[in-house]
Parts: structure tokens; C-alpha cells; sequence
């Protein structure tokens, strides 16, 4: 124990011995717990606000773990993620790690609200069967919440990629989300302009926790815009409602989707998750600015694109096809590419042929690969 926490003396307090192992070489250090355990070296205990902790919380500079996961709410302060992130550690945010369990709420409240009238009107006889119902869903559901999942945390993966090729971009956005009220400097801990511009890490791109930090604060914005659009009523968002709910649901249920009380929230949800994590944060904010297309008809023309050019099932198979993550980072990029520059076509009036567009693609892989199973998209 002495040589594994670097302890010289032959004996440490409990005190100790928690912050030799939140600062121990290793992997993956997990947060599962209350309390936040790592702040930065330039805030105060004071400043963190878990007095608890304060005589066990290391800096985010000392953490050695290659990689943080957060399983608890708040593990380390905002300013202590950057910190670790800058001497090139791994992490996201509570916020990112701990999404599974919301979205698996949300799933279970919307199948609910589904089911409930059913019952009362005698389509599902009695709570029994809807009970056994919910029970034969429970695999599937959760494939469909971890799909949402590895997407997001995919989509965090690109948007460095793409920050750090188009940096000033990214913190143009940023500036434009502040200035507009979506994003708040102070409460997030978003360095400033001049910090970012300066940042000796650009070529990393932008900090993964601050990227987590804007993929919710664009959801967020992107959600209540679009509600108050007519997308979530239009045929283009119609799939999303009948994609979001588990076959079983979809074989039996289908023709009660639209009468769902939730149904304009689902499509709205739906399809914001789907852009942002596959296009990226900046995607709306870049092509509203230069087309002076509204929200709904970028939206709108990227989602067409999308599902005419059939690109999930390119993405699958780019993914199931064992490239490594370099070449399937690239092949993914490129796909976002060419359905943005389609996008834009598709918004100036033009043809924006999307059928046959990322063929190429597809026929450069299909001699080495077939799609992954759904649900398993990493």
C-alpha cells in the first residue's frame, strides 16, 4: 500500500490516504459519490462550497488518472476539469457521464404517457398487460438510451476534431452564445476570448468539458426555438416521434404516436440530439449566419438531406467496419461534410441531389465491412 499511494512514512491518516488515491497513476479514477473532490490551484476551498471536503480536494494539475468519469453530480469543480484537461487528461462533464439515467427516465415517462390511455380506453387490457408490455421493452429501451448516449459523447469526439480545425470559429460561437444570453461566462467557467485565443492547447482544440458545456447549452437554445417553429408539426419531423419508441411500440401502437400529449417535444428533442451530435454545435449557428435561413429551415433541409442520402446506415457502417478511431473520426467528418454543403444547396433552392451522395463511402467500405446492429453504434 506504502509503494502503490507513494506513502514514505508508515503510517497516513484517512485524510491522506484520499488524496494520494484521487492523485494515484492509474487509468480511471470514478466519482460515484457526493461531494466535490478536485477543484483548480487557482480557487479557494472557500470558493467550491462543499465544506466537507475541503481537507481532502486536490487540484485538477495533480490528478494522474488518465481518464475521470463522473458518476456523481459535481466531482470537480468546472475550473478544476479544464485544469486536468490542459496536462492532457480525459473527461467530459456530470452533466455528459451521468445522461443515461435522464434519458432513460425520459424514455420511461413518454412510453407511459403512452400506454395509460390505452388502458383506459381498453385497446391494453388492464395494468397486467401493460405491465407486461413495459417488461418486454426493457432490452430495447436501454439500447435506445445508450445510442443517444454513445452519440453524444461521439458527437464531444468530432467537435474537438473540428475546433481544432476551425478554432477561432468555435470561440467566435461561444462569444455569440454569451452575447445573446444562452450561455452565462461566469456561472460555466468559460475562459475568456482572450484566454482561448491564447491558449498554449489550441491545437487540441477547445477543452472537451467546455465542448460539453456548449453541445447543452445549444441543445437547450436549439429545443426552445424549434418549439416554437411548425417543424415539430411537419412531415420532416414526423419519423423522429416514430423512431423514438421501441418496435414493439411501433408494430402494435403506432397509430396512437400523434395523439400523444408530448408528441411536439419528442420530434423537437429528437431531432435537435440528432443534428447537434452529428453535425456539431456550430452547425446551426454557421449556416442560419450564412444563408439568413430561420432555425426550422436549416433544421429542416439538413434533416432531409440526412435521411435521403440514407446516412445513419453509412454512419453503422463506418463504425462496424474496425478502422480505428482516427480513420472512422475522418470518414465521419467527411460524411458531415458533404450533407452540409447539400444543406446549403438544399436551402439556396438548388437541386441538392442527396440520394447517391455518399456512395463513394459506402462503396469503399462495404467490401471490408457490414453495418453494426443497431443500438450498437459506438
Amino acid at each position: 500500500m506504502k509503494a502503490l499511494l507513494g506513502v514514505d512514512g508508515d503510517s497516513a491518516n484517512g485524510e491522506e490516504v484520499i488524496r494520494r488515491i484521487l492523485t494515484m497513476k492509474v487509468d480511471l479514477l470514478y466519482n460515484g459519490g457526493i461531494g466535490t473532490y478536485v477543484k483548480a490551484a487557482s480557487e479557494e476551498d472557500e470558493e467550491v462550497g462543499d465544506r466537507a471536503n475541503d481537507r481532502v480536494r486536490v487540484n485538477g494539475q495533480d490528478v494522474q488518472a488518465r481518464v475521470i468519469g463522473e458518476g456523481g453530480n459535481l466531482g470537480l469543480t468546472q475550473r478544476g476539469r479544464l485544469e486536468y484537461w490542459s496536462r492532457a487528461g480525459a473527461l467530459n462533464t456530470d452533466a455528459v457521464d451521468n445522461s443515461a439515467g435522464v434519458d432513460m427516465s425520459d424514455h420511461e415517462v413518454n412510453i407511459k404517457i403512452l400506454l395509460d390511455p390505452l388502458v383506459k380506453k381498453g385497446v391494453i387490457k388492464g395494468r397486467e398487460e401493460r405491465n407486461r408490455i413495459l417488461a418486454e421493452m426493457t432490452e430495447e429501451v436501454a439500447a435506445l438510451v445508450l445510442k443517444d448516449n454513445d452519440n453524444q459523447a461521439r458527437a464531444l469526439t468530432l467537435d474537438s476534431l473540428r475546433s481544432a480545425a476551425r478554432y477561432e470559429e468555435f470561440v467566435s460561437f461561444i462569444d455569440d452564445l454569451a452575447g445573446t444570453g444562452v450561455l452565462d461566462r461566469a456561472d460555466n467557467a468559460v475562459p475568456t476570448r482572450d484566454e482561448l485565443l491564447g491558449s498554449p492547447h489550441r491545437k487540441r482544440g477547445l477543452p472537451r468539458p467546455l465542448l460539453a458545456v456548449l453541445l447543452g447549452h445549444t441543445k437547450m437554445w436549439a429545443f426552445q426555438t424549434i418549439m416554437e417553429t411548425p417543424f415539430p408539426d411537419s412531415p420532416s419531423g414526423r419519423s423522429f416521434l416514430h423512431d423514438y419508441f421501441p418496435r414493439r411500440l411501433q408494430e402494435s401502437f403506432a397509430e396512437y404516436f400523434e395523439g400523444h400529449t408530448l408528441k411536439r417535444e419528442i420530434i423537437a428533442t429528437a431531432a435537435v440530439n440528432h443534428l447537434v451530435n452529428e453535425a456539431g454545435v456550430t452547425f446551426l449557428w454557421r449556416n442560419m449566419a450564412a444563408t439568413g435561413a430561420g432555425i426550422a429551415e436549416v433544421l429542416t433541409a439538413y434533416v432531409d438531406v440526412d435521411r435521403e442520402s440514407q446516412a445513419e446506415d453509412v454512419r453503422d457502417l463506418v463504425e462496424g467496419a474496425g478502422l480505428g478511431a482516427s480513420a472512422e473520426n475522418a470518414l465521419l467528418l467527411q460524411i458531415e461534410d458533404k450533407l452540409e454543403a447539400l444543406t446549403r444547396e438544399r436551402l439556396a433552392g438548388g437541386p441538392a441531389e442527396a440520394t447517391h451522395a455518399l456512395e463513394p463511402i459506402r462503396a469503399h467500405l462495404t467490401g471490408q465491412a457490414q453495418p453494426a446492429p443497431a443500438g450498437q453504434r459506438a
